[in-house]
């Protein structure tokens, strides 16, 4: 029997319908089987997006135009939105001494070594090498918290290294933007690069604080809005899309909103006290539920569509990626050792050693460039895919060897045996 012309049409929107709704619940599964296992969700998603994309091509990748392009914009507003309002400067203030040196030097150390492989082995551009290094600076969260609540090392080890996937952002969000500015106007002289980058960064700072100002005021004024969950993210679309439209950086203005609204009373002058009263009403608790129930929905589609766009075609970008993140973990065992102390117990700095998983806001920057058009956007995308899904596997491996005591001897040769007695150290 013949169908009406719609009648495919339906029976493919329905298909998608009940496509959507699997990955939410495998989203959650995930989520728990994290949460049980210690198997970040991220692998899971990936894997999932490979053997529907590239592997057995029921997607391509190619299908979701700009509406692939409009969803990672999407994603990037909330993600950027989310991370600048966990970022709490009070917790940062406290825990600075401890977590700044290991998150500042990882930075630096992570940058210089992809810069040097991505120049050897591609011989991309430096502003290129530059751009990849810096997004791959930092850690996931979700991955690090998840982890190491699962593992018994000390209060001091497990908050440092939560405010340094949190500290980490700043870096691995603002440096790339940066840098991403620099790459669309197509100049490489230092002295340009440099006034650019402080040109970004100051103008982001302004909207961003001034938006959250401009909205602690409205909100105060029209009561209303405190009872609608979407009255922040409809001002938060508006400020990114005004910042777009000037040409400066609307991710970055988002990341520095979400801070300004997550810490408006140390930015506050005086002279606004009386002015922008109450700012601890600005983003209250069912908000910030409801924007972590969007970043969770968001996530769960982001990673399955990271692992669509991987190129498995190009096995040779999948294996430099692998080998590229395992001298991130060389070098981040560096890094701890010089950070760390002998007092510091083996199983801490071991830990330490492997918590350099990347995710969601490594994911996002690394699409920019190809949205772009930039010549190198392509290869960027894909390594900083693939040093997201290795080093996410690498840290599962390693974590797991750390627990069952299998990788603990290695550990001891680097670092040497603890100082503290057995019962001490278990304590501390």
């Amino acid at each position: 029997m013949a169908h009406a012309p719609g009648y495919r049409t339906n029976m493919e929107t329905s298909v998608i319908i009940i496509i959507i709704g699997i990955l939410i619940f495998w989203g959650h599964f995930l989520s728990g089987l994290f949460e049980r296992r210690g198997i970040p969700d991220v692998l899971g998603l990936m894997l999932l997006g490979i053997l529907i994309g590239p592997v057995l091509h029921l997607i391509d990748p190619a299908s979701f135009g700009k509406m692939g392009s409009l969803f990672t914009n999407l994603v990037l507003i909330f993600i950027l939105f989310e991370s600048g309002t966990d970022l709490k400067i009070s917790e940062i203030k406290s825990s600075f001494k401890d977590s700044a040196g290991i998150t500042t030097l990882n930075f630096v150390m992570t940058l210089l070594t992809v810069v040097f492989l991505c120049r050897m082995i591609f011989n991309l551009n430096w502003v290129t090498c530059f751009f990849i290094g810096a997004a791959v600076g930092g850690t996931s969260s979700a991955v690090v918290v998840g982890l190491v609540k699962k593992v018994m090392i000390r209060p001091k080890t497990t908050t440092t290294l939560i405010i340094e996937s949190a500290e980490s952002d700043v870096f691995t969000l603002a440096v790339p933007l940066g840098i991403l500015g620099l790459m669309m106007t197509g100049e490489m002289q230092a002295g340009l690069m440099i006034s650019h980058f402080i040109s970004s960064l100051v103008l982001a700072v302004v909207m961003g604080i001034g938006g959250a100002f401009a909205w602690s005021w409205i909100i105060n004024r029209i009561p209303r809005l405190k009872t609608t969950s979407f009255s922040t993210p409809a001002f938060l679309f508006i400020l990114y899309g005004i910042t777009e439209y000037l040409n400066f950086s609307g991710p970055l203005a988002a990341l520095t909103f979400g801070i300004a609204i997550g810490n408006l009373v140390y930015f506050e002058p005086k002279l606004l006290e009386k002015i922008i009263p109450n700012q601890s009403i600005i983003l209250p608790e069912n908000d910030k539920e409801f924007f972590n129930q969007i970043v969770f929905l968001l996530r769960i589609f982001f990673f399955v569509f990271i692992g669509i766009k991987i190129q498995v075609d190009r096995a040779d970008w999948l294996l430099w990626g692998a080998l590229i993140t395992l001298a991130l973990f060389v070098v981040r065992i560096l890094v701890v050792k010089v950070i760390s102390t002998r007092k510091d117990p083996l199983l801490d700095k071991a830990v330490m050693s492997i918590m350099i998983p990347k995710g969601l806001g490594v994911a996002v920057i690394a699409t920019l460039p190809l949205q772009e058009n930039i010549d190198d956007g392509l290869i960027i995308q894909s390594m900083c895919f693939s040093i997201i899904l290795f080093s996410t596997l690498y840290c599962v491996v390693f974590f797991f060897l750390i627990t069952k005591g299998i990788s603990l001897p290695f550990y001891t040769v680097i670092f040497g045996k603890d100082v503290l007695p057995a019962e001490e150290v278990s304590t501390s």
